[in-house]
Protein backbone atom coordinates (compact mmCIF):
# COMPACT_ATOMS: atom_id res chain seq x y z
CA UNK A 1 0.00 0.00 0.00
CA UNK A 2 1.13 3.54 -0.57
CA UNK A 3 -1.05 5.76 1.61
CA UNK A 4 0.72 8.99 2.38
CA UNK A 5 -0.04 11.72 4.89
CA UNK A 6 0.89 14.63 2.62
CA UNK A 7 3.52 15.17 -0.03
CA UNK A 8 7.13 14.98 1.09
CA UNK A 9 6.39 13.26 4.40
CA UNK A 10 8.62 10.23 4.16
CA UNK A 11 7.65 8.66 7.48
CA UNK A 12 4.63 6.98 5.85
CA UNK A 13 5.82 6.64 2.27
CA UNK A 14 5.16 3.09 1.15
CA UNK A 15 3.90 2.18 4.60
CA UNK A 16 0.65 0.52 5.58
CA UNK A 17 -1.16 3.77 6.17
CA UNK A 18 -0.47 5.06 2.65
CA UNK A 19 -2.60 7.08 0.11
CA UNK A 20 -4.63 9.25 2.46
CA UNK A 21 -4.78 12.41 0.37
CA UNK A 22 -3.69 15.96 1.08
CA UNK A 23 -6.82 17.17 2.86
CA UNK A 24 -6.41 14.45 5.45
CA UNK A 25 -2.73 15.25 5.75
CA UNK A 26 -3.51 18.89 6.44
CA UNK A 27 -5.96 17.88 9.15
CA UNK A 28 -3.78 15.34 10.96
CA UNK A 29 -0.64 17.45 10.76
CA UNK A 30 -2.22 20.70 11.91
CA UNK A 31 -0.98 22.31 15.12
CA UNK A 32 -4.52 22.19 16.47
CA UNK A 33 -4.73 18.44 16.00
CA UNK A 34 -1.30 17.69 17.44
CA UNK A 35 -2.04 19.87 20.46
CA UNK A 36 -5.24 17.93 21.18
CA UNK A 37 -3.41 14.60 21.05
CA UNK A 38 -0.45 15.76 23.15
CA UNK A 39 -2.77 17.13 25.82
CA UNK A 40 -4.91 13.99 26.10
CA UNK A 41 -2.31 11.31 25.31
CA UNK A 42 1.11 12.49 26.48
CA UNK A 43 4.13 10.56 25.31
CA UNK A 44 2.95 9.82 21.77
CA UNK A 45 5.91 10.29 19.43
CA UNK A 46 4.06 10.54 16.12
CA UNK A 47 0.53 11.85 16.51
CA UNK A 48 -0.70 11.47 12.89
CA UNK A 49 0.41 7.83 12.63
CA UNK A 50 -0.89 7.00 16.11
CA UNK A 51 -4.37 8.38 15.47
CA UNK A 52 -4.48 7.02 11.93
CA UNK A 53 -3.77 3.53 13.27
CA UNK A 54 -6.59 3.83 15.83
CA UNK A 55 -9.09 4.70 13.09
CA UNK A 56 -7.85 1.89 10.83
CA UNK A 57 -8.02 -0.76 13.57
CA UNK A 58 -11.48 0.25 14.77
CA UNK A 59 -12.72 0.26 11.17
CA UNK A 60 -11.21 -3.16 10.45
CA UNK A 61 -12.86 -4.68 13.54
CA UNK A 62 -16.23 -3.26 12.50
CA UNK A 63 -15.76 -4.51 8.92
CA UNK A 64 -15.62 -8.15 9.99
CA UNK A 65 -19.42 -8.26 10.17
CA UNK A 66 -19.85 -6.41 6.87
CA UNK A 67 -20.54 -2.79 5.99
CA UNK A 68 -20.05 -0.29 8.80
CA UNK A 69 -23.19 0.63 10.69
CA UNK A 70 -23.92 4.27 11.58
CA UNK A 71 -23.57 3.33 15.27
CA UNK A 72 -20.09 1.94 14.60
CA UNK A 73 -18.98 5.15 12.90
CA UNK A 74 -20.46 7.09 15.82
CA UNK A 75 -18.37 4.95 18.18
CA UNK A 76 -15.22 6.07 16.38
CA UNK A 77 -16.38 9.69 16.51
CA UNK A 78 -17.18 9.38 20.21
CA UNK A 79 -13.58 8.53 21.09
CA UNK A 80 -12.33 11.63 19.34
CA UNK A 81 -15.00 13.89 20.84
CA UNK A 82 -14.85 12.63 24.41
CA UNK A 83 -11.18 11.70 24.67
CA UNK A 84 -9.53 14.21 22.34
CA UNK A 85 -12.04 17.09 22.50
CA UNK A 86 -12.82 17.01 18.79
CA UNK A 87 -15.70 19.01 17.33
CA UNK A 88 -18.16 17.79 14.70
CA UNK A 89 -16.42 19.86 12.05
CA UNK A 90 -13.24 17.85 12.63
CA UNK A 91 -14.70 14.58 11.32
CA UNK A 92 -13.79 14.96 7.64
CA UNK A 93 -10.28 13.59 8.07
CA UNK A 94 -11.59 10.69 10.14
CA UNK A 95 -14.15 9.86 7.47
CA UNK A 96 -11.47 9.81 4.78
CA UNK A 97 -9.41 7.28 6.74
CA UNK A 98 -12.49 5.14 7.38
CA UNK A 99 -13.27 5.09 3.64
CA UNK A 100 -9.66 4.27 2.69
CA UNK A 101 -9.60 1.44 5.20
CA UNK A 102 -12.89 0.05 3.94
CA UNK A 103 -11.65 0.12 0.34
CA UNK A 104 -8.15 -1.27 0.93
CA UNK A 105 -8.57 -3.40 4.10
CA UNK A 106 -4.86 -3.30 5.04
CA UNK A 107 -3.21 -6.13 6.97
CA UNK A 108 -3.31 -5.76 10.73
CA UNK A 109 0.30 -6.64 11.53
CA UNK A 110 2.07 -3.66 9.87
CA UNK A 111 -0.57 -1.28 11.23
CA UNK A 112 0.12 -2.44 14.79
CA UNK A 113 3.87 -2.19 14.27
CA UNK A 114 3.44 1.46 13.29
CA UNK A 115 1.07 2.02 16.21
CA UNK A 116 3.65 0.70 18.68
CA UNK A 117 6.43 2.72 17.10
CA UNK A 118 4.39 5.92 17.06
CA UNK A 119 3.48 5.56 20.75
CA UNK A 120 6.74 3.96 21.91
CA UNK A 121 4.60 0.97 22.98
CA UNK A 122 2.36 3.09 25.23
CA UNK A 123 -1.45 2.89 25.08
CA UNK A 124 -1.57 -0.74 23.94
CA UNK A 125 -4.45 -1.50 26.29
CA UNK A 126 -6.30 1.54 24.95
CA UNK A 127 -6.35 0.15 21.42
CA UNK A 128 -7.63 -3.25 22.58
CA UNK A 129 -10.35 -1.53 24.63
CA UNK A 130 -11.45 0.48 21.59
CA UNK A 131 -11.54 -2.72 19.53
CA UNK A 132 -13.92 -4.35 22.02
CA UNK A 133 -16.01 -1.20 22.24
CA UNK A 134 -16.72 -1.10 18.52
CA UNK A 135 -17.09 -4.88 18.30
CA UNK A 136 -19.85 -4.82 20.91
CA UNK A 137 -21.94 -2.02 19.41
CA UNK A 138 -24.76 -4.54 18.86
CA UNK A 139 -24.12 -6.31 22.19
CA UNK A 140 -22.82 -9.45 20.51
CA UNK A 141 -19.38 -10.75 19.65
CA UNK A 142 -18.96 -13.13 16.72
CA UNK A 143 -16.34 -15.85 16.67
CA UNK A 144 -14.57 -14.21 13.72
CA UNK A 145 -14.45 -10.87 15.51
CA UNK A 146 -13.05 -12.47 18.66
CA UNK A 147 -10.35 -14.18 16.60
CA UNK A 148 -9.32 -10.85 15.08
CA UNK A 149 -9.26 -9.21 18.51
CA UNK A 150 -7.18 -12.09 19.87
CA UNK A 151 -4.72 -11.51 17.03
CA UNK A 152 -4.71 -7.80 17.86
CA UNK A 153 -3.87 -8.55 21.50
CA UNK A 154 -1.07 -10.85 20.36
CA UNK A 155 0.40 -8.23 18.03
CA UNK A 156 0.17 -5.66 20.83
CA UNK A 157 2.10 -8.10 23.05
CA UNK A 158 -0.50 -7.99 25.80
CA UNK A 159 -0.54 -10.81 28.33
CA UNK A 160 -3.53 -13.11 28.79
CA UNK A 161 -4.12 -11.46 32.17
CA UNK A 162 -4.17 -7.94 30.70
CA UNK A 163 -6.44 -9.09 27.88
CA UNK A 164 -8.88 -10.71 30.30
CA UNK A 165 -8.88 -7.63 32.53
CA UNK A 166 -10.02 -5.57 29.53
CA UNK A 167 -12.67 -8.14 28.59
CA UNK A 168 -14.05 -8.02 32.13
CA UNK A 169 -14.71 -4.30 31.69
CA UNK A 170 -17.29 -5.32 29.09
CA UNK A 171 -18.79 -8.09 31.29
CA UNK A 172 -17.36 -10.80 29.02
CA UNK A 173 -16.30 -14.22 30.24
CA UNK A 174 -12.59 -14.78 30.67
CA UNK A 175 -10.73 -16.07 27.64
CA UNK A 176 -9.79 -19.72 27.67
CA UNK A 177 -5.99 -19.54 27.81
CA UNK A 178 -3.57 -22.46 27.51
CA UNK A 179 -2.69 -22.00 31.17
CA UNK A 180 -6.37 -22.12 32.10
CA UNK A 181 -6.87 -25.32 30.11
CA UNK A 182 -4.05 -26.95 32.08
CA UNK A 183 -5.37 -25.50 35.33
CA UNK A 184 -2.16 -23.69 36.26
CA UNK A 185 -1.35 -20.00 36.79
CA UNK A 186 0.90 -18.12 34.38
CA UNK A 187 3.49 -18.01 37.17
CA UNK A 188 3.72 -21.83 37.27
CA UNK A 189 7.19 -23.31 36.77
CA UNK A 190 8.02 -25.45 33.76
CA UNK A 191 7.99 -28.55 35.95
CA UNK A 192 4.57 -27.67 37.38
CA UNK A 193 3.22 -27.27 33.86
CA UNK A 194 4.67 -30.61 32.75
CA UNK A 195 3.20 -32.33 35.81
CA UNK A 196 -0.25 -30.78 35.23
CA UNK A 197 -0.22 -31.84 31.58
CA UNK A 198 0.75 -35.44 32.36
CA UNK A 199 -1.95 -35.69 35.02
CA UNK A 200 -4.70 -34.25 32.81
CA UNK A 201 -3.59 -36.20 29.73
CA UNK A 202 -3.89 -39.42 31.71
CA UNK A 203 -7.22 -38.35 33.21
CA UNK A 204 -8.83 -37.39 29.90
CA UNK A 205 -7.21 -39.92 27.57
CA UNK A 206 -9.96 -41.27 25.26
CA UNK A 207 -8.99 -44.86 26.05
CA UNK A 208 -10.32 -44.38 29.57
CA UNK A 209 -13.89 -43.88 28.35
CA UNK A 210 -13.82 -45.84 25.08
CA UNK A 211 -16.03 -48.55 26.58
CA UNK A 212 -18.80 -46.02 27.27
CA UNK A 213 -19.26 -45.00 23.65
CA UNK A 214 -21.28 -42.13 22.25
CA UNK A 215 -20.96 -38.47 23.16
CA UNK A 216 -18.71 -39.09 26.15
CA UNK A 217 -16.01 -40.55 23.90
CA UNK A 218 -16.28 -37.60 21.52
CA UNK A 219 -15.94 -35.11 24.39
CA UNK A 220 -12.90 -37.00 25.70
CA UNK A 221 -11.22 -36.72 22.29
CA UNK A 222 -11.99 -32.99 22.12
CA UNK A 223 -10.69 -32.39 25.63
CA UNK A 224 -7.55 -34.43 24.92
CA UNK A 225 -6.86 -32.38 21.77
CA UNK A 226 -7.34 -29.14 23.73
CA UNK A 227 -4.81 -30.30 26.31
CA UNK A 228 -2.27 -31.15 23.62
CA UNK A 229 -2.68 -27.79 21.88
CA UNK A 230 -2.45 -25.86 25.16
CA UNK A 231 0.71 -27.71 26.17
CA UNK A 232 2.23 -27.20 22.72
CA UNK A 233 1.53 -23.45 22.82
CA UNK A 234 3.11 -23.04 26.26
CA UNK A 235 6.16 -25.08 25.25
CA UNK A 236 6.67 -22.94 22.15
CA UNK A 237 6.54 -19.75 24.22
CA UNK A 238 8.72 -21.03 27.05
CA UNK A 239 11.01 -23.14 24.85
CA UNK A 240 11.17 -26.26 27.01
Amino acid sequence: MSWLFGAGLGFLRGGPLGAVAGGVAQHFLSKKFQKLVRKSLPGVKNEPVFVGCIIVVMTKIAMIKGALLPREVETIYRFFVRNLNYKEGDFDGINRVIRETYEKNPDLQPIIEQYKQSSESKYRGLLLTLAYQIALVENSLSEDTQKEINELAHLLELSHERHNAIREQFSLDSLVTPYGILGVPVSATDEEIKKAYRRLAAQYHPDRVAHRGGEEVEQAHIRFLQLQEAYKEIREVRRF
